[in-house]
């Protein structure tokens, strides 16, 4: 585990699967973007070690080989680009029913589990219930309010806050990330993952830098809302999230209507850009116009 923030959740969970007491069913979620899935991976790689420790896996048996080669048979991820279907599910119990192939633990997680539809989530109830013998599941979700009641109740739920701002910084710089910064962290909703995966591809979509410099451009009258929004659509839901968080900022120093204004525009904005085959240059448009019209006030 290579998040200090997380440390401290692998290893209560790992002291209690040494002491057996461990629930089978594991619910990870907080928001996106600060590590559930490297905690969850961590985690299985213990689960399924020949010889775990209270620090984890022991990194040197076959099942940790395995593992590191991503060729381990007891261990599965259910993954999907859009929502999880009922036979996506069904084929992972089906692997959880089979015997271990190396004769321990077997694991399954569900990096997006609330993206299953509602029968791919009943089919799951049952192995939720009734799990097979040293079976273990664990759940990932950023959105807890979209799974079904029924899954919640049948899960130990885990909640990871975003990491201390000093933490995140401290962990950025260690990857390298020098230019990190509150300003820059918070434009990526405080999670580290989030803004270091965003960094790292820069070339292929918009990053936190070239937004603010089209904004300083626009306030500058050398770039039009249009020209921008034109050139920013595919980036449509980040461009508004960053437009509302720079009015909110400016709002709280200067308690201005005009900044409460571009809030609520920016806030509208974004439950617009929820509907398929919204017009996304006519929404950022209006957007950024709203948000330097404090500035020319």
């Amino acid at each position: 585990m290579n998040l200090p923030w997380l440390t401290p959740v692998f290893t209560q969970l790992t002291g209690r699967f040494l002491a057996q007491r461990l629930h089978h069913a594991l619910l990870l979620c907080g928001p996106a973007g600060i590590g559930k899935q490297t905690l969850a991976e961590a985690f299985a790689k213990t689960l399924l070690c020949q010889r775990p420790s209270s620090q984890g896996a022991c990194e040197n048996c076959q099942s940790c080989s395995l593992f590191d080669a991503g060729t381990h048979p007891d261990f599965h991820i259910l993954e999907s680009e859009k929502q999880l279907g009922v036979d996506k599910i069904r084929e992972g119990i089906g692997k959880l029913s089979a015997t271990s192939q190396l004769g321990r633990n077997k694991v399954l997680v569900i990096p997006a589990a609330d993206s299953m539809t509602d029968s791919a989530a009943n089919a799951l109830l049952k192995t939720l219930e009734e799990p097979t013998d040293n079976t273990f599941l664990m759940l990932l979700t950023d959105k807890v309010q979209h799974l079904l009641p029924t899954i919640l109740s049948r899960c130990e739920k885990a909640v990871l806050p975003l990491p201390p701002e000093d933490q995140s910084l401290a962990w950025l710089q260690q990857q390298g990330l020098e230019e990190a910064s509150p300003a820059l962290l918070q434009a990526y909703g405080g999670a580290p993952l989030k803004l270091l995966t965003a960094i790292n591809a820069e070339s292929e979509g918009l990053s936190f830098r070239a937004f603010n410099e089209g904004v300083d451009a626009l306030m500058a009258g050398s770039a039009t809302a249009l020209t921008l929004a034109t050139k920013w659509q595919d980036s449509a839901r980040q461009v508004v999230g960053w437009c509302q968080q720079r009015a909110h900022h400016a709002y709280t120093a200067s308690q201005r209507v005009e900044d409460y204004a571009a809030y609520a525009q920016a806030t509208q904005s974004a439950r617009q850009l929820q509907h398929p085959g919204i017009n996304k240059v006519v929404v950022l448009t209006q957007v950024l116009e709203r948000l330097i019209r404090p500035a020319a006030s």
